[in-house]
């Protein structure tokens, strides 16, 4: 996992990486609760940012009983929970939707918004689903 973590030699940049950290952080909490928010991708961001500024954080993040299995999954290669993905790409579909249809009136806002609506649920439906995965990875282990 040393490999993993490369802080920053500049104190200026450690800094900006670690505030960039927190806020990504407490947004990715705030995914939890808010739909249309996403969480794990603004969790995964903050673990960078993390990675470049704090190793205590980056640990802890990882070690976090709530969602540090998610991150450790994702980082090896397992992907998003089938739970997680239906409840994301519903979130995004469902914000923009509503966002669309109610609340904006300019029609390149719109067009823009939905692009940016299917952005966000190419990358979670692009994202391996973590049960085939594990599946996919037990069955290899057994032939091999």
């Amino acid at each position: 996992m040393e490999s993993e973590v490369q802080v920053s030699r500049s104190v200026l940049l450690r800094a900006v990486y670690a505030a960039l950290g927190f806020v990504f952080l407490g947004l990715g909490i705030a995914g939890t609760f808010i739909p249309g928010l996403p969480g794990t991708v603004n969790l995964l961001v903050a673990l960078w940012l993390f990675s470049m500024s704090s190793e205590r954080m980056y640990r802890w993040m990882l070690a976090n009983k709530v969602f540090g299995k998610q991150l450790r999954d994702y980082k090896a290669g397992l992907g998003i929970p089938r739970r997680v993905k239906i409840i994301a790409v519903t979130s995004i579909v469902t914000a923009v939707g509503v966002s669309t249809v109610f609340f904006i009136e300019n029609v390149w806002l719109r067009i823009g918004l939905i692009l940016f609506g299917l952005v966000g649920v190419w990358f979670v439906l692009s994202r391996p689903t973590t049960e085939v995965e594990v599946a996919r990875r037990e069955a290899a282990a057994t032939t091999s």
